[in-house]
């Protein structure tokens, strides 16, 4: 039982950075003081025994240094990705994390992180995937997945993350 209110509460939190309230202004997040997210998961102990969260991660869209316009590959990757978000009826929400390199400044690379995941949620929209199920945020180069020293490096971090929250009663 604690371990599923532990997977809730990590959900949950995951949910609430997600969501595009979640911002430094946002109470709780940064200074220290308690805050409900905009969109809490409040299930009962026997609904909880019942269900389980499932994270799928689907494959990166690499954006080109300081842009945030898709590629012919990042069409196919998205494609594929609406396709399977479209099949799910088990997803009941989408996250979407933009990322950059270290290269331009911080605040440049916040804000291009913030178009990217913008970009990937509208082509998804267009595509069909309900809005309502996506959250999204930049995480600009503050996660990198790879080192920011070497060329191909850099080239890993300019993406963008999807991931699928499969939720199974």
């Amino acid at each position: 039982m604690i371990k599923k209110n532990l997977n809730l509460f990590i959900i949950a939190s995951t949910l609430a950075i997600a969501t595009g309230s979640a911002c430094a202004a946002t109470p709780g997040l940064w200074d220290g003081v308690a805050a409900m997210p905009p969109q809490s998961i409040q299930l009962q102990d026997e609904a909880l025994e019942q269900s389980t969260f499932e994270y799928i991660s689907l494959s990166p869209v690499y954006f080109d240094s300081n842009r945030a316009t898709l590629t012919h590959a990042g069409q196919q990757a998205l494609d594929a990705a609406s396709d399977y978000l479209q099949k799910h009826d088990s997803i009941k929400r989408i996250l979407i994390e933009g990322h950059t390199d270290a290269k331009g400044g911080i605040a440049f690379n916040d804000n291009l992180s913030d178009r990217r995941a913008l970009v990937v949620r509208n082509y998804l929209t267009i595509k069909g995937v309900d809005p309502e199920l996506i959250n999204m945020i930049g995480m600009g180069e503050h996660q990198p997945v790879d080192q920011n020293w070497t060329r191909e490096g850099r080239q890993r971090n300019r993406h963008v993350s999807i991931y699928a929250v499969h939720w199974n009663r």
